[in-house]
């Protein structure tokens, strides 16, 4: 295969009308998803060349519109919902870009740049966007061969195979859900997905569509297991990453999914899976990410994490860190302890916001939390801790309880409680909303 366009046709024949792909109860074959890339590959202008970002609103939409680019010979980069026209135009500059393609039910609108193709060294298929929570954010290439030549090692581990029915929730920019997607089209199973943010909606979906797996990220496990009640015992396999679990979280989900092995894995955007650890252990270390995938090293050095593996973003130099942090125990497993960016100075001492946040999950009454640096003119930089708290239970008890679990110099010079954490559209916390959050 030299695309995901071709994966699907290999499908599209072999079995035209197994589900594929589930969206808010409508179901699409292989054969329909494969007719709706060629009617949209035909739509596309014939003298374009390059990478463009796309823009669709629906799942199916940015899935068929990412396939149809590269039927195309085109490099797709979906695009982050909720960008600005100036900071949709700032990574079409910076990224040296040749437009954008936004995709409808019944349109495709083409909007080139001035911007000259720029020649890969690499056999590039799509790109990814960084988080871009320092600036523009990044386009990062990738070949076929960066994620679907580890299918075969992480769908085994995650419990993905052909007669896979994987939920998942969210926009397909976000790098987690979109691997996951395409892990199980590389496998021939199916994806079932909805686009409103509801709950009891994904618990209903889950059941009627005989959901076995489910890959979200922890911030939605939490509002999945806050909002149902019951026990859903058809599922399987969950795996999740991007943020740690703490003992609440794991403790909820083996009681609403009593038969799911529950994993946790550490990865990045530039390189792929990384570690992981099966997290049956309610009071296990919530740090404690795992040892690594097969064929995938690890070390560490002056702090920083390093990854040795075949399986990147191209142009990136291995071994490689994305700046994260941590250690390795006795047992070879990674002990995590957060981004440097997310370490503080305060009055010259170090603190890690992780371990902030991590304690502050374990108090009793506190249903999520968030924990940011901000600048403190007295101290350097200092923490500012949000938290959701339970029903009836009262701000000041919480507060007296930070002071017990937190050493002094780490209690966060801003406590603000609210209602919830606001989440953007990859299911991470969305740091400039929170900033603005009201108090319930």
């Amino acid at each position: 295969m030299r695309n995901y366009c071709e994966l699907l046709s290999h499908w599209a024949k072999k079995q035209p009308d197994k589900i594929c792909l589930t969206e808010d109860s409508i179901h699409y074959t292989y054969n329909d998803l494969e007719n709706l890339c060629d009617a949209l590959c035909q739509k596309l202008p014939a003298d374009c060349s390059g990478s463009f970002l796309v823009l669709a609103d629906t799942a199916v939409l940015q899935l068929a519109a990412f396939l149809s680019l590269q039927k195309a010979g085109l490099i797709p980069i979906l695009l982050h919902h909720g960008l600005t026209d100036e900071e949709t135009a700032s990574i079409i500059k910076e990224n040296q870009l040749q437009g954008l393609f936004r995709f409808s039910a019944d349109s495709v609108l083409y909007e080139p740049s001035d911007e000259l193709t720029v020649p890969h060294n690499e056999p590039d298929i799509l790109g990814v966007l960084s988080s871009g929570s320092t600036g523009t954010p990044k386009v990062m290439y990738r070949t076929y061969e960066s994620w679907a030549g580890y299918f075969p090692k992480q769908n085994p581990i995650f419990g993905v195979n052909h007669n896979t029915r994987m939920f998942l929730h969210g926009s397909l920019s976000f790098t987690g859900n979109m691997n996951s997607l395409l892990s199980v089209l590389f496998a021939g199973g199916t994806v079932i997905t909805c686009r409103p943010l509801r709950c009891r909606l994904w618990a209903k979906l889950i059941q009627q569509e005989n959901a076995d797996t489910i890959y979200l990220v922890p911030s939605k496990l939490t509002l999945l297991t806050g909002a149902v009640r019951g026990f859903i015992p058809e599922v399987r396999h969950i795996f999740t990453g991007s943020q740690l679990l703490s003992a609440q979280n794991i403790k909820d989900l083996k009681r609403l999914f009593p038969n799911a092995e529950l994993i946790l894995y550490y990865g990045a955007s530039e390189l792929n899976y990384i570690t992981y650890a099966v997290c049956d252990d309610p009071d296990r270390d919530p740090r404690n990410l795992g040892k690594p995938f097969p064929d995938i090293g690890l070390t560490v050095k002056d702090g920083l994490i390093y990854v040795d593996t075949k399986y990147h973003i191209s142009g990136t130099e291995i071994p490689f860190t994305v700046k994260d942090t941590g250690h390795l125990n006795e047992n070879g497993e990674l002990i995590f302890e957060g981004r440097r960016d997310a370490w503080i100075n305060k009055g010259g001492v170090k603190i890690s916001t992780q371990r902030i946040e991590n304690l502050l999950l374990t108090i009793q009454g506190v249903s999520a939390c968030a924990v940011l640096p901000y600048e403190d003119k007295i101290r350097g930089t200092d923490a500012a801790a949000f938290i959701v708290l339970e029903k009836n239970i009262s701000e000041a008890d919480i507060r007296s309880k930070i002071k017990r679990i937190l050493k002094p110099v780490e209690v966060p010079g801003k406590v603000r409680f609210v209602a919830e954490i606001p989440l953007n559209d990859r299911g991470k916390v969305d740091k400039k909303s929170l900033l603005c959050a009201k108090t319930p």
